[in-house]
């Protein structure tokens, strides 16, 4: 097994279902992996936090939240769904600290590409 999958596992990441939904193709799941930390939503859904634009701030959260759940990411899935809650509520307010924790973290995830 990749050694980035046990550092994942070690982070709480639940490896054994995403690998099973991966068919266990361990080269698959990185090339996603990378396509996700670089994915264009982040910085879209920065400039719609900062835009106050809920409508294109959910979608991009909302895209994230789908990658990052099929990858099995689990701290940035409850961050991101911190973000996409108020948003589906119509509320952006304090989400922009929220995104810098999101960008933090993702930095640590950023480190097995």
């Amino acid at each position: 097994m990749d050694s980035r999958l046990e550092e994942l596992r070690s982070w709480g990441c639940n490896i054994d279902e995403v690998m099973e939904r991966f068919l266990d193709d361990e080269e698959f799941y990185f090339e996603c992996y990378t396509q996700a930390m670089e994915d264009p939503c982040f910085p879209q859904l920065e400039d719609a936090l900062k835009k106050h634009d809920i409508k294109k701030g959910f979608e991009n959260a909302h895209t994230l939240k789908g990658l990052i759940a099929n990858l099995g990411l689990t701290s940035l899935f409850h961050i991101i769904s911190e973000i996409v809650e108020p948003l589906r509520a119509g509320s952006d307010e304090g989400l922009l600290d929220k995104y810098q924790e999101l960008l933090e973290e993702r930095a640590k995830y950023e480190k097995l590409v």
